[in-house]
């Protein structure tokens, strides 16, 4: 038992290290806890040495082999680990990701080599193998069991997006879990209570009309905070101004946000869905906004103030399509740390716009809780210290940022176009405040864009006749300004989806000159 346990230690760091190695040589991110992914490889190996039944080591080795093989080659093509939908496209695209790939063998064969190296050297300790023991083999079949049936009944997007600072196996076991318990049988009978959104890639019919486009998203900031739109205090002055002074250049309206919190608004935003249930058509990015700007010849940006370790989502934003990706750990901070907006600015700065074409976008921590976290005393708008004064002074600072934007395209460029939007609300007073609930204040936020394109100008105008827009609006407008025959929704009827991407946790409804409506897809497989 004593030379079981050295050998299956001296595996497990030599897996270990390959795995540094990998991460080091192709520039993927460092492993966020390293005594953990050692216990993961430790245990997968055991599992794999003791295990009775061949069965049982053919399934191992199996999904040892897609957490590394598969998982490598997915991260050469797309940037991130592979997640359960990619898995469910990749069966169902069999033909096409198999062209694909052969016409991509020398990107692709640094990963693959190692890859199967790694698979070599852990069925290589099965030759030292001398006892084995069911346990094995039903703790195998209980682990798996259980990611599969709490995949089936999570709400949790751990299966959907992916982390690069998980280790391969750990990533994997979410991923192929979620594949397994959720996305096939939600595939094969049909489960999901919302019909599958699907829509072809837009056809490339004009030039692009702006060569460069800036769009600010902003964090949690509600239109209920603003004061052009009513709100008791003046939170956003120049933006005020801006309305007031250039009425024919700038557009600022309240909105509704995608979706209740930033994992759901950001990937519908980004890849313009309109509805609930279109993880399939955000994953196969034919409408990704990073992905259209780029094949018209965009040089494409993602610059964000957020903690790396929290946007998770990249992966299903179009993180692949980004030519140019930064967050404040590129600029020395912790991954688990965010910044100040403002050290957006000098970075936005370095971009020449005069250049080619740019498609950037500003990722704020903006108005985020803890609120003002990262403002000084002296840059609080409203000094009470309370909730309530803390948010809205984030807000103004956000107003300064957008200010500080405009100016430096102003002075020095022309054929621009800048945006600003938010990817949901907060519902602040100084004794509640919140999040992701049915509250006006936390899907309603601003929507506002300013060019001196006459023919953008043109084609916003129907939004002008809107009380409030949708993100989908400003999602398809944006594709149409790319050059593609993408129609621009409208303002009749639209959704805001809530906690899952599928939407049948649920969703609200919203008709035109009505309140939004909270809908519950029914269950076709509940008793009544």
């Amino acid at each position: 038992m004593k030379k079981s346990l050295f050998i299956l230690l001296g595996y497990s760091a030599v897996l270990l290290l390959s795995e540094i190695l990998y991460r080091y040589f192709f520039k993927i991110n460092s492993l966020y806890r390293i005594s953990e992914s050692f216990l993961i490889i430790f245990v997968v190996l055991s599992l794999f040495y003791f295990s009775k039944y061949r069965v049982s080591r053919f399934f191992i080795a199996l999904f040892f082999s897609c957490s590394t093989l598969i998982n490598n080659v997915h991260y050469e093509v797309y940037q991130n680990w592979i997640n359960g939908t990619n898995y469910l496209l990749m069966f169902k695209e069999y033909w096409e990701v198999t062209h694909a790939g052969l016409h991509m063998l020398d990107k692709l064969a640094g990963g693959i080599i190692w890859g199967a190296l790694d698979i070599l050297i852990f069925i290589s300790i099965s030759r030292f193998r001398q006892k084995t023991h069911w346990v094995a083999d039903i703790s195998f079949i209980l682990v798996m069991g259980y990611i599969f049936v709490r995949s089936f009944y999570t709400n949790q997007e751990l299966g959907i997006t992916s982390n690069p600072g998980y280790s391969r196996i750990k990533a994997n076991f979410f991923a192929f879990g979620y594949f397994i318990g959720k996305t096939l049988p939600y595939d094969l009978f049909n489960l999901s209570n919302v019909s599958v959104y699907y829509r072809d890639k837009p056809n490339m019919t004009q030039p692009p009309m702006a060569k460069n486009i800036v769009l600010i998203m902003g964090e949690s900031l509600s239109a209920s905070n603003v004061g052009t739109f009513g709100y008791e205090r003046q939170t956003m002055p120049f933006l005020d101004q801006l309305v007031k002074n250039a009425p024919a250049e700038t557009l600022l309206k309240p909105a509704y946000s995608a979706g209740l919190g930033t994992a759901i608004s950001l990937p519908a935003f980004f890849n313009a869905i309109p509805r609930p249930n279109g993880l399939e058509q955000i994953v196969s990015g034919r409408t990704n906004l990073f992905r259209l700007a780029k094949e018209r010849g965009y040089q494409t940006y993602f610059y964000s103030a957020q903690p790396e370790n929290q946007m998770m989502i990249m992966s299903i934003m179009g993180k692949t399509w980004v030519d140019h990706l930064l967050f404040p750990s590129d600029i020395g901070y912790k991954r688990s740390e965010g910044m100040h907006d403002h050290a957006l600015l000098p970075l936005f700065e370095q971009i020449d716009l005069s250049e080619g074409n740019h498609f950037i976008v500003l990722h704020q921590r903006g108005s985020h809780a803890p609120y003002a976290y990262y403002l000084s005393e002296e840059e609080k708008a409203f000094k009470e210290n309370t909730p309530l004064d803390n948010y809205d002074s984030t807000l103004y600072n956000t107003d300064q940022f957008i200010e500080k934007v405009f100016k430096q395209l102003k002075q020095h460029h022309d054929d621009w176009v800048l945006i600003y939007t938010s990817d949901h609300g907060q519902f602040v007073s100084n004794q509640v405040y919140n999040q992701g609930t049915a509250k006006e204040a936390n899907y309603l936020v601003p929507i506002m864009t300013y060019t001196e394109n006459t023919a953008l100008q043109q084609l916003q105008r129907p939004f002008l006749a809107c009380d409030r827009l949708f993100h989908q609006q400003l999602s398809t407008f944006i594709i149409k300004m790319l050059g593609y025959d993408m129609p621009i929704s409208d303002c009749q009827h639209g959704v805001i989806n809530s906690l899952i991407l599928t939407g049948d946790s649920g969703y609200l409804e919203v008709q035109a000159n009505q309140p939004p409506a909270f809908f519950i897809p029914k269950n076709r497989f509940k008793k009544e």
